[in-house]
């Protein structure tokens, strides 16, 4: 059975090289020119959503300043090798969650003036930046304005509003976006059959779905899922492992809206909750049938934009069914959710936002669906 933990899989195929990194071409190219050119910057700064790629990166950065090898890295020579297994004396990681005040910054500036230990370059990643105190900013200004030339900051950030913009001006910026759908799937795919695991297409795109865009979450998800089922993985796996509702009942629960079958929409509302599913989750699904139905009925070609978000049946019934409803229905139809999705914290009963929802949709015909 292949391993279980959360981060397994996330560690044991976290990229060693530029050519591994998913989704962010245009960070990758700026970088790997950088380092081939000799013209590395002395601090960087990345931001972006959580599991993206930027801690990953900025090790690649740190492990290329120091490799011995004709291609950066090479993956081969000992300095790579103490990279790849976490022993680098000279890669120093600073989570700024815990380490945020200016004592600790004062400390980091103490050290970085000392030479490397084995390698060419020292390079300090800072991660969650933004979690520094404005003292602790301001200390660190002056040695990113003039730092020595053996060392090179790398901060890492997912609040890029919270960062000073006196940070900002003196770093060399790089914005991470969310990896796509498709990218991710075939991240997981090439994984799975690493470990001898066949996974369904639609398994991968749920699973992406769940990591909402996040490489590493999606990564972890896998190795979650491996822990229970190691030989093949399908759609209903994925569903069962994450106890995430069953897609094809929403599906149906969309089909019931469209044909204003009231009665039917409410009993398959009720199994939903009898079964231990959280409304708000049925909610956010029901949401995405009637945004992109919305999309397809102003204009077919705006398929592109949405056509990742959900599964090829599902696309199939909103094609369907697309006809019973107006642009204007839809876009109130999109509104009326929006509107429910804030009563959960509010109501004592669960479901109850849900089934308003799913009665206002049929019964408000022509008004207010």
């Amino acid at each position: 059975m292949a391993e279980s933990g959360n981060l397994v899989l996330y560690r044991k195929y976290r990229p060693k090289d530029f050519d591994e990194v998913v989704g962010q071409e245009h960070v990758v190219r700026a970088l790997a020119n950088a380092l081939k050119l000799n013209r590395v910057a002395h601090a960087y700064l990345f931001s972006g959503p959580r599991g993206v790629g930027k801690t990953t990166i900025a090790r690649i950065i740190a492990k290329s300043l120091n490799c011995a090898g004709k291609e950066r890295p090479c993956n081969i020579c000992d300095s790579c090798k103490q990279f790849n297994e976490g022993r680098a004396m000279d890669l120093i990681e600073i989570d700024a969650a815990s380490n945020r005040g200016i004592d600790e910054i004062r400390e980091l500036r103490e050290g970085v003036r000392t030479v490397p230990t084995q390698g060419k370059f020292k390079t300090y990643i800072i991660d969650e930046c933004h979690q520094l105190t404005k003292d602790a900013f301001n200390a660190l200004l002056k040695t990113l304005e003039e730092p020595p030339a053996h060392a090179v900051f790398i901060l890492a950030t997912t609040e890029l509003d919270k960062v000073l913009p006196t940070v900002i001006s003196r770093t060399q910026h790089y914005v991470f976006r969310r990896p796509g759908i498709a990218d991710i799937c075939a991240r997981l795919q090439k994984i799975a059959k690493k470990e001898g695991t066949a996974l369904d297409p639609e398994g991968a795109r749920l699973i992406a779905f769940a990591a909402e865009g996040g490489l590493r979450d999606a990564e972890s998800i896998l190795g979650q899922i491996m822990a229970v089922e190691d030989k093949k993985i399908t759609r209903a796996d994925v569903e069962e492992v994450l106890g995430i509702p069953r897609r094809e009942g929403v599906k149906t629960l969309f089909r019931l809206i469209a044909e204003k079958n009231i009665p039917e929409s409410l009993k398959i509302v009720q199994e939903f909750f009898d079964q231990g599913y959280e409304s708000a989750q049925i909610m956010k699904i029901l949401l995405q049938y009637f945004r992109n139905a919305f999309f397809l009925k102003i204009d077919p070609a705006l398929k592109k934009y949405v056509e990742d978000e959900m599964l090829p049946d599902e696309h199939e019934c909103i094609a369907e069914h697309l006809g019973k409803f107006a642009a204007a229905d839809l876009s109130r139809a999109v509104n009326l959710i929006l509107q429910n999705m804030q009563q959960f914290k509010k109501t004592p009963i669960p479901q109850l936002p849900l089934e308003l929802a799913v009665v206002e949709l049929i019964a408000g015909g022509q008004q207010t669906v």
